[in-house]
């Protein structure tokens, strides 16, 4: 059986977080062009916001975004610092702890705001 390391699986996250990020992309585009079609259209897109199923996606979309931004920072210094290629690990460990930070925190003020 295959050993899933720690960077096999920031690469996997990478890929996944990337996908994530384009799939709400297509559907912020398809939903303000909606909006553009009048109040009512408006009014319909915003109640689909306000559902609790929506507004959890919006905090998993923080938390895709966050990996994704402080791993292709990671990545980004790996490619040009000598001192990056050398701690790695430490790096995706502090890209992992950082992200889970930032996502708890991001997500909870998220999730208190009114919808």
């Amino acid at each position: 059986m295959y050993k899933i390391k720690e960077g096999m699986l920031s690469w996997i996250l990478h890929r996944i977080t990337g996908i994530a990020v384009v799939a709400y992309l297509i559907i912020h585009i398809w939903s303000m062009a909606k909006m553009a079609k009048g109040p009512e259209a408006f009014n319909a897109v915003i109640e689909t916001y306000k559902t609790t199923l929506f507004r959890a996606g919006e905090v998993l979309l923080l938390g895709a975004i966050l990996f994704h931004g402080l791993n292709g920072l990671r990545l980004i210094l790996g490619e040009f610092t000598a001192w990056a290629m050398k701690r790695h690990k430490l790096l995706i460990y502090l890209t992992y702890v950082l992200a889970v930070v930032l996502f708890i925190i991001g997500g909870w003020i998220m999730w208190r705001a009114e919808g």
